[in-house]
């Protein structure tokens, strides 16, 4: 079978053209990464031909450690499609801090830009705020093997629906984090609404506020907040590299 796998910025290519014509005539089967992507394409390409599959994480080699009073938050500084709004966690984490001195937000990632990390360390003065910048992957698995909770704010003010590629279409990084027992506490946008079961597995926030609110509530509970942990653990292996492999030999087969 011919497969094409659709992001959310080819939304920008219309029903006329060479596209059109090939997706029409060559292409069975059009895979998405996520039920919010394939939303975006059902008015330009028939729905019997799209399919979702999700990105593989591989869960196995994620682990938990004795969890320290972080926080922490997985992006690239200067992503080049979205802003993952590092500086509204610094917001959140401020109004945090008031009532949990104890906590560090760990802002961790790629970036090539000193002048948005230069921003970001003055707006987070005075602050128990580190950067991670480039980690390894070995840091990184450290990192989250050893973080409490873990925030992200990319689609933060963003609407969905007119502006599709600037939020986030999966979510691979809070998959990540939930494997090594991070608590995903992240703005409702975009793929992260088919990852987290608000209240079950996690938390799905509108505001900056929420973010400070659910992860103050899950502090002072620490019942709910080991079953939440528990919780996102287990569904984090939905997205395994086994389950990957498995739905995409059941597309390949499926006529």
């Amino acid at each position: 079978k011919n497969l094409l796998h659709l992001q959310v910025p080819f939304t920008n290519l219309g029903e006329n053209g060479l596209f059109s014509s090939i997706k029409k005539i060559f292409i069975s089967k059009f895979i998405c990464n996520s039920q919010f992507t394939k939303n975006i394409f059902k008015s330009t390409i028939p729905a019997k031909k799209l399919l979702v599959l999700y990105p593989p994480v591989d869960t196995k080699k994620m682990s938990v450690d004795k969890k320290e009073k972080w926080i922490i938050s997985v992006a690239r500084f200067d992503s080049p499609l979205h802003h993952k709004r590092q500086d509204i966690l610094i917001e959140a984490f401020k109004k945090l801090h008031l009532k949990h001195g104890g906590y560090k937000l760990l802002l961790t990632g790629g970036s090539k830009d000193t002048k948005t990390i230069s921003d970001l360390i003055k707006k987070a003065k005075g602050l128990p705020v580190e950067f991670v910048l480039n980690p390894s992957f070995t840091v990184l698995h450290d990192l989250y093997s050893k973080s409490s909770f873990f925030w992200h704010a990319a689609g933060f003010e963003i609407d969905e629906t007119k502006n599709p590629e600037n939020v986030e279409h999966f979510g691979i990084t809070t998959v990540e984090a939930m494997s090594s027992g991070c608590i995903p506490i992240v703005i409702k946008k975009g793929g992260q609404k088919e990852i987290i079961n608000h209240g079950h597995n996690g938390y799905l926030c509108n505001n900056l506020n929420e973010l400070a609110e659910y992860t103050s509530m899950l502090i002072d509970n620490p019942k709910k907040r080991l079953k939440v942990k528990r919780l996102a653990q287990i569904d984090a292996s939905t997205f395994s590299l086994e389950n990957f492999q498995k739905n995409v030999k059941k597309i390949i087969s499926t006529p």
